[in-house]
Formats: C-alpha cells, sequence, structure tokens
C-alpha cells in the first residue's frame, strides 16, 4: 500500500473521529445527566475503536515507508537506471559488456574467485542442469574493482563448441576476431559499471598458453588488474610478440586496458590456450574508427614451443625475457 493511499485511508476516519465527538460534546450539554453518562461510554468507545484503527493504519504506514527505503536503499548510490533491473535479480552484477555490430550484449558477475560463474548462470545456476551446457555467464576478475576500471580490466567467458542460441551468454563471438576484418569492421568496446561507461578501442588479439610446461617454463600472466607504468612497458611487449595481426592502434604505458579472455583450442586439444581480445581506453577526442591500412598480419607471431616442436621450426623467442606482473 502507498503512502497517497493510506492518506486517503487515515483523513476520512480522523473527519469521522472528529465529527462524532464534536456532535457528543453538543449533546452532552442538552441530555439529562442518565442519558449523559450513556452517551459519555458511547462516546469512549467511538474513540477506542478509532484509535484501534488509526494504530493500525499508522502501523502499516511506517511499514509501507520502512519498505519503500530498504528498496531505493538495495541500490548502490549512483547506479545506472538500467541496470537496476538487471542487479534487483542478481547483486552480483558489476556491469554491463557490449560489442557494437557483434551480438556480444550481457550482463558482467563478479564472484569471490574466478571460478564461481565459470558454470554458472546469471540466475546462479549450473548451466549444466539448465541447457545441457558449461558456459556459465560473464565475469570480472575477483581482484578488479567495481566502482570504477582497473589499470587491466579482466573479463573471463566460457566458450561453447558452437552458439546454439547462447552467444549472449559466452565469448563464442570472439573467435570471430581472429580475422582481421573482423576486427576492421567491429574496433569497439563499450563496458559500463554500474555507475559509468567506457568505450575500449580494440588494440590486440592474441593467443596464449596456460600451462608453463607448454612453452619453456613460462606463462604470460596477462589477466594481472593491477600493473603499473612502468611494469606495463615488459605487458605490451609480450602482447605485441604474440598479436596475430597489428592493429594500427596504439598501446601505452599509461593506457588503462580491458581484456577479455576465453578459451580456445587453436594449438589442439592437448595445449590450453586463450584467445585474448585487448581494447585500450578511447583516448579523449579520438574517434571511434580505425585506419584499416595500418592492420597488418604478423606471421611470426609467438606461439608456445610445443607448436614450434610439432612443426619443427625454430623458436625465435625462446630467450626471450620473461616479463612478470608487478603493481610496483
Amino acid at each position: 500500500m502507498s503512502f497517497k493511499k493510506l492518506a486517503a485511508i487515515l483523513c476520512p476516519i480522523f473527519a469521522v473521529v472528529s465529527a462524532v465527538l464534536i456532535v457528543l460534546s453538543v449533546i452532552n450539554f442538552t441530555k439529562e445527566p442518565d442519558i449523559e453518562v450513556q452517551i459519555n461510554q458511547k462516546a469512549a468507545e467511538y474513540v477506542m475503536k478509532a484509535e484501534t484503527v488509526t494504530n493500525a493504519l499508522s502501523k502499516n504506514l511506517a511499514s509501507v515507508i520502512s519498505n519503500d527505503m530498504k528498496k531505493q536503499s538495495s541500490y548502490p548510490e549512483g547506479i545506472r537506471e538500467e541496470l537496476k533491473q538487471a542487479y534487483s535479480i542478481n547483486n552480483n552484477l558489476v556491469g554491463w559488456l557490449s560489442i557494437p555490430g557483434t551480438e556480444m550484449d550481457t550482463a558482467v558477475l563478479q564472484s569471490d574467485d574466478n571460478s564461481y560463474y565459470l558454470k554458472r548462470d546469471f540466475y546462479e545456476r549450473y548451466t549444466t542442469e539448465t541447457i545441457n551446457t558449461n558456459y556459465g555467464n560473464i565475469y570480472l576478475d575477483y581482484r578488479c574493482i567495481t566502482d570504477g576500471i582497473s589499470k587491466n580490466t579482466v573479463i573471463h567467458g566460457h566458450t561453447t563448441g558452437k552458439s546454439d542460441g547462447i552467444p549472449k551468454q559466452s565469448f563464442r563471438s570472439l573467435y570471430d576476431y581472429r580475422d582481421k576484418n573482423h576486427f576492421i569492421r567491429n574496433p569497439i568496446i563499450k563496458y559500463s559499471t554500474l555507475y559509468k561507461e567506457y568505450t575500449f578501442k580494440i588494440c590486440a588479439v592474441f593467443l596464449s598458453s596456460t600451462i608453463p610446461s607448454d612453452d619453456n617454463g613460462y606463462f604470460f600472466n596477462y589477466i594481472y588488474p593491477d600493473m603499473s607504468d612502468n611494469n606495463m612497458v615488459g605487458y605490451i611487449e609480450q602482447v605485441r610478440q604474440r598479436m596475430l595481426y597489428d592493429t594500427g592502434v596504439s598501446l601505452e604505458p599509461t593506457d588503462r586496458v580491458i581484456t577479455l579472455s576465453t578459451c580456445i583450442y587453436d594449438y589442439g586439444k592437448s595445449v590450453d590456450t586463450r584467445l585474448v581480445v585487448v581494447g585500450r581506453l578511447l583516448h579523449e577526442g579520438e574517434s571511434e574508427s580505425i585506419d584499416a591500412s595500418l592492420v597488418k598480419d604478423n606471421p611470426d607471431y609467438r606461439r608456445p614451443q610445443v607448436w614450434y616442436n610439432r612443426n619443427g621450426k625454430k623458436n625465435p623467442y625462446k630467450n626471450a625475457e620473461k616479463w612478470q606482473p608487478s603493481a610496483n
């Protein structure tokens, strides 16, 4: 019941009670003593009944106000209006991810670890129980901040074998970025926190193995959120070595980036590999379009050592410096 409805109920009751008391007070001066006692008793009864109704409605009114306040306070202050409905369903919502021109348009959740939403959907259900596949939900790395963007905003997502009508909940559409022409047509990533929308321009697409033993004991830890500007110099070099093609989009140590990471098997089922799409925050006044003439193939991009062994090739990066992430 709303405040207006309660007020509409209370006002007439107060008016009736007041009128009864006025009438009874007038009668009180004109009736005989024995009748006066009866009238006073009746008046007391009417007042008690009115007080009972008023108290009950007052409690109801207080409850409604309290519930309304709780509903309002259940949203983080300053939350974007378009995210309120999704947030009311799952309070682990931290943002929204979309890639204009593609099917990617989905909620981003966050848990206390990087495995909870790997196989759970937006409604906290194991996806194996609902659609017989483990696509999970897109989620922000548990170490990333949520009231803004980290130096490296890392978003993970499962990939299904094929879309099967559920592409918005998986990172399957990222596979298309192995083709430089797809990048040319769709170079922008939009990421909205609960409070603000950010625009990123894709600057790199690469593959990276996750098991150190597959690549001379080294794992490129590209999912580290809090790199310093100085430390990011080495990160950029690692990215450039692995880029499938040169995007022509600059990437500087002072830039903030968004990293979209999903599993892929381009090096074979035995090599645990990730497809990574990196965007850097759009510079002030910069156009969202890219110069297609600067987009070039990189035929000698870095692969894991097992790939070179399998194909009988020499690894030009075998003795390259092994960068490690750091906040210093």
